[in-house]
């Protein structure tokens, strides 16, 4: 891609980041629209498909795009070892064609079935790739951790244009809309250089060099002698250097492995139990008949989360992690909490009508915009900080792949569970509060604090110590060169 010359290292890092959460900006669109579309399909005067669809027809597809989305994040990990992200990326947005395209030019269920096959395939293998990419291109720990939580911006926004146009736009133009941003992703991503960290893990150093100087915003010989610029390629240089004499680091101890296990499926799993999905997939179940009508409820809760992803990124990377974890989590507990003693014991109050009418959207708006704020981005910005780079692309796909799963499972059974047990959306709710609760107390005594601290000090809290009981791992840390102590 060319850039002008102005452009330094930190906006080159910066524009790649955006490329590539089109394809996060995607999956939101894609979810966004099937409340609205759901409808519409079952429509026998408006279904653009040859014949309408019962309820249970169109009540799988929220589950088949989760359903993939854990197939692609399962493989996304080992293929962003082996082919680098980049390519997990591209690959990715090839998909989101296949899906939009699906929509466009199906006349059927089944086609629409294998829209959101390709585009939960395409969604979950980019949610696991592009914080890899991320990590592996950005200069410093603070600088991958500014951008990651970039992510959760572009998905809640996503989901509130798919709202939007799934609610208030013609059905052909919605699907024009998601081809034309899918086409603009794989037409300038490409341009993008592949991680340096891949090609070290391939010993081109030819390659390795080209791709840091791009992300480094080296472009003119002389820019070459820069002392950051040299001593950053000189660790890297030593790091191969150490491979090509075979020399490891010291073995992680099965204890050690363990815990960094624990913590990356409680940061991920517990991300996707905090009902967000669930929640604003059945919206009109959970609200009722409070609130607005049913497409002003979705468009405020949509906003409610851009509004929480939005501060995220503001201050977020500025505050400890531990501290904002514990506090979204809990706090997100504490609205899903109020909202189901509301649902259970509300009509006992005697709050009055616009407490009766208002009160539910607003606390499961607070809850969204909390989660948004906290819980989801630090699921990818403490996996990354925390686990080494040896077993952080496995072990965040793994832990990824599940918690798809699981919310797979809660979308499916959550017709099930309302018709079959009178409060079944209240046990929803505190399902919801009981896993933002779990981690928010747990992160307190297991997570070590991440923030502007060396990744051998994160990991001797974490148990990982040679035989002198000092913290070692691989030159390589989290997608960045470290200095060992």
């Amino acid at each position: 891609m060319c850039l002008p010359k102005r452009v330094g290292g930190p906006a080159i890092q910066s524009v790649a980041t955006a490329l590539g959460n089109i394809l996060c900006f995607n999956f939101g669109l894609m979810f966004g629209i099937t409340p609205a579309h759901m409808t519409l399909y079952e429509s026998e005067e408006r279904t653009p498909l040859n014949q309408a669809t019962d309820p249970a027809g169109t009540a799988w597809l929220t589950g088949y795009l989760f359903l993939s989305a854990a197939v692609g994040a399962l493989v996304s990990g080992f293929l962003a070892l082996k082919i680098g992200p980049k390519s997990v990326l591209l690959c990715s947005g090839l998909l989101q064609i296949s899906g939009w395209a699906c929509i466009h030019f199906g006349y059927d269920i089944v086609h629409i079935y294998a829209s959101r096959l390709f585009a939960g395939v395409a969604s979950g293998a980019a949610f696991v790739a592009l914080p890899i990419f991320i990590n592996e291109i950005a200069e410093s720990r603070e600088k991958a951790a500014r951008l990651t939580f970039t992510i959760e911006l572009w998905r809640t926004l996503g989901i509130l244009v798919g709202f939007v146009l799934g609610f208030y736009v013609p059905y052909a133009f919605v699907n024009i809309v998601g081809c034309a941003v899918s086409f603009v992703f794989s037409m300038t991503f490409p341009f993008v250089q592949e991680s340096p960290h891949y090609y070290l893990r391939k010993n081109n150093l030819a390659s390795l060099e080209k791709s840091l100087r791009w992300y480094r915003g080296i472009r003119d010989i002389d820019d070459r002698e820069k002392p950051e610029y040299l001593s950053e390629l000189d660790e890297f240089q030593a790091e191969l250097r150490s491979r090509d004499k075979n020399v490891g680091s010291t073995p992680m101890s099965h204890g050690y492995i363990i815990r960094l296990v624990f913590v990356s499926f409680l940061l991920t799993v517990c991300a996707k139990l905090s009902g967000v999905f669930v929640e604003l997939n059945y919206a009109a179940d959970f609200l009722g008949r409070t609130g607005y009508s049913t497409e002003t409820n979705y468009v405020v809760l949509a906003s409610a989360q851009c509004a929480g992803a939005l501060l995220a990124r503001l201050v977020g990377p500025r505050l400890p992690r531990k501290l904002l974890l514990c506090l979204s989590s809990l706090f997100a507990a504490a609205a899903v909490i109020a909202l189901a003693l509301f649902k259970t014991y509300g009509h006992l109050w005697l709050l009055g009508n616009w407490a009766d009418r208002n009160l539910p959207i607003v606390l499961l708006a607070i809850q969204l915009a909390v989660v948004s704020f906290g819980l989801y981005p630090l699921a990818a910005v403490v996996s990354s900080e925390v686990l080494p780079t040896k077993l952080h692309d496995l072990l965040y796909s793994l832990a990824s792949a599940v918690s798809w799963l699981l919310l797979f499972g809660m979308i499916e059974a959550f017709n099930a569970v309302k018709a079959t047990i009178a409060p079944g959306l209240v046990l929803y709710l505190w399902v919801f509060a009981g896993a933002s609760i779990f981690v928010g107390l747990i992160s307190l005594p297991l997570l070590p604090e991440t923030r502007n601290r060396r990744p051998s000090a994160v990991q001797r809290e974490l148990g990982y110590v040679d035989d002198g009981g000092v913290a070692k791992g691989s030159a390589v840390t989290n997608g960045h060169i470290a200095t060992h102590i």
